[in-house]
């Protein structure tokens, strides 16, 4: 065990060192995907403004909301909610469609976690614009508690690694499970308050909505960002969460990364 654990910090110390390694793929990744189209990257935030305009007015309407409460808030939440899904679903082929590198040159597995973590803030970024242009539409002002999306945000990061760093490996010994977690990711959707507010769900809901980690995860990035303090539960549960990941994936990792090589 203790082997095991000293095999993963090192395999995740040289990950994160790395980082000109991974920081150059993930920007590779997003140019490439757009490579000789004219508006380049920000098709990314020309698809997602669609999206949530789209949805937002559709909803608004459905639900009987205000848009001018609700498109501020779909907003926000679409743009962190891209961030917490695509890293789940993409992170279980980032070792499987390395395998060329892989198996020619002894990186870190930790690596192309991180690649796939700094890919989708990269896209991040792009969406973001979205968010002032919606805000000073509709009059949306901040105020200091926006401040906590820097504990917000390192908290998402450091479950996404380790959630990221932990199916890549699961997912190249076993093929099958990119699917479950491409299927289970849609129901979380639906159970998560991406298209409605928390509000909207009776007492029962929003008390088991506190045992959803997704739903803490989208608060913590969330509420900063409207004006709200994220609540002393989604920061506690988010924060052991990250703890209790890190503290699974350590030897896991050790025991099992030197191993990938021969499941590619």
């Amino acid at each position: 065990m203790l082997k095991d654990s000293r095999a993963g910090m090192a395999d995740i110390y040289r990950g994160l060192s790395s980082w000109r390694t991974w920081s150059m793929l993930a920007w590779n990744d997003v140019r490439g995907r757009y490579r000789r189209s004219g508006l380049g990257q920000f098709w990314l935030t020309l698809s997602m403004a669609a999206t949530i305009f789209g949805m937002g007015f559709v909803y608004a309407r459905l639900f009987a909301l205000n848009v001018s409460t609700y498109l501020p808030y779909i907003t926000v939440t679409f743009v962190a909610w891209g961030i917490i899904s695509t890293v789940v679903v993409e992170s279980c082929n980032a070792l499987s469609e390395n395998e060329h590198m892989l198996r020619q040159l002894p990186l870190p597995r930790s690596l192309f976690a991180c690649r796939v973590i700094a890919r989708n803030l990269i896209v991040a970024a792009h969406n973001v614009l979205l968010i002032p242009v919606v805000f000073i539409w509709f009059h949306v002002g901040i105020n200091a508690n926006i401040l906590w999306i820097v504990l917000g945000l390192g908290l998402l990061v450091v479950n996404a690694f380790w959630i990221a760093y932990l199916l890549s490996i699961i997912c190249a010994r076993y093929r099958d499970v990119p699917q479950i977690v491409s299927s289970v990711m849609q129901v979380i959707f639906f159970v998560t308050p991406v298209i409605y507010l928390p509000a909207q769900l009776a007492q029962r809901g929003v008390t088991l909505l506190k045992w959803n980690p997704f739903a803490n995860l989208l608060e913590i990035v969330r509420d900063p960002i409207l004006g709200a303090v994220p609540s002393s539960w989604a920061l506690l549960s988010c924060a052991t969460m990250a703890i209790v990941g890190l503290a699974m994936v350590v030897p896991f990792a050790g025991h099992y990364a030197p191993r990938v090589v021969y499941w590619l």
